[in-house]
């Protein structure tokens, strides 16, 4: 009997654990949207990215929205074919995981039309300033860094937990929706693969 009830409370924690990690908030990926993460959202069934602008916390990069984004004049560039936008938070483990390898996805395809903003939705005070920042110099990332400390954009995509990973095609709709991030083996093929397609659209 204790070795049962030893062994039920050791897998209970062990499914906590994978939860915690994976993902930040409760929450998972959305159903219903006629697609697995492998492949992309049909433009039909695709929800419009919408109209919004948040100031950029963090500019570590080149790039040329310097005090805010506005997602409507971002994809408007001749340059730009694709938009990853990602949701994460200064508390978020899985999210702080996932960015070195969000940046490695920007460095290989910027020059073939891929833009990138990684939005924090951590709330606005000046100690949480400072540690966006820091974490975007640990990390090492150099896309610009929105900060939608109200949470309005979050809300407007019905997010629940965090990381959230998109890619906006140059129609402004969201073709490709990942929640989570488990390693770079498990969650970056897919979205890399969904990415080359929409480029080559």
């Amino acid at each position: 009997m204790k070795k049962s009830l030893l062994f039920f409370v050791s897998l209970c924690l062990m499914l906590a654990l994978t939860t915690s990690f994976t993902a930040c908030g409760g929450g998972g990926d959305k159903e219903g949207n006629g697609k697995t993460d492998s492949h992309l959202i049909s433009k039909e069934k695709a929800q419009d990215v919408g109209d919004w602008v948040l100031p950029i916390v963090e500019n570590p990069g080149d790039f040329d929205q310097v005090e805010q984004l506005d997602i409507q004049a971002l994809l408007a560039r001749e340059d730009v074919k694709v938009v990853l936008i990602d949701f994460w938070a200064t508390w978020c483990e899985p999210c702080k995981a996932a960015m070195p390898h969000l940046e490695e996805i920007y460095q290989d395809y910027k020059d073939k039309g891929l833009a990138a903003a990684v939005i924090t939705i951590d709330v606005k005070n000046s100690t949480l300033e400072r540690m966006i920042k820091a974490d975007v110099e640990h990390l090492g990332v150099s896309y610009p860094i929105p900060w939608d400390y109200e949470s309005k954009v979050k809300n407007s995509y019905g997010i629940g937990a965090i990381p959230v990973t998109y890619l906006v095609d140059k129609e402004g709709k969201i073709r490709y929706e990942h929640s989570g991030f488990t390693s770079k083996e498990i969650d970056m093929p897919p979205l890399i693969e969904a990415l080359e397609e929409l480029l080559n659209e």
